[in-house]
């Protein structure tokens, strides 16, 4: 997540969701760890669609991101009202290193801006804004 959006599995690089939205689900699931409400991920990936097209949508996007991560079993919390994810990300060790005062470590992951070419949603904008002030905050840059 520091950086282009890369998914690893088991040590390997998994490739990409085959939906176009797939990506982006995966992003927004790692960003917010837990069970997230399908209405809501619906409406955040598809603002302006009807939610019932949204949840089609999002239901193709879920299954993309299943068979992309299909090696990594249990990976896609997959509920019938909620989506997930339960796997550790990049993001998640850079905030235990700065919560450590281990600057240099947390730096180190971090390999470009957060999410790096996901730029057409508000809430990567507005979550990579967010890192940078806590990068920033630390010192790190």
């Amino acid at each position: 997540m520091l950086g282009r959006l890369d998914v690893e599995v088991r040590g390997r690089l998994a490739p990409p969701p085959a939906h176009p939205l797939g990506r982006a689900l995966v992003a927004w699931l790692a960003l917010h760890p837990g069970e997230q409400p399908r209405a809501s991920l619906a409406a955040l990936l598809w603002p302006g669609m009807p939610a019932s097209n949204a949840r089609v949508e999002l239901r193709a996007a879920a299954w993309a991101v299943r068979r992309a991560l299909g090696p990594c079993e249990g990976a896609v919390l997959d509920e019938r009202t909620t989506l997930g994810l339960r796997c550790a990300t990049d993001l998640q060790a850079f905030e235990a290193h700065c919560a450590a005062g281990e600057a240099e470590a947390a730096l180190a992951l971090c390999r470009g801006p957060l999410l790096e070419g996901l730029d057409e949603h508000a809430w990567v904008l507005a979550a990579r804004a967010e890192h940078e002030r806590h990068r920033a905050a630390l010192g790190v840059r």
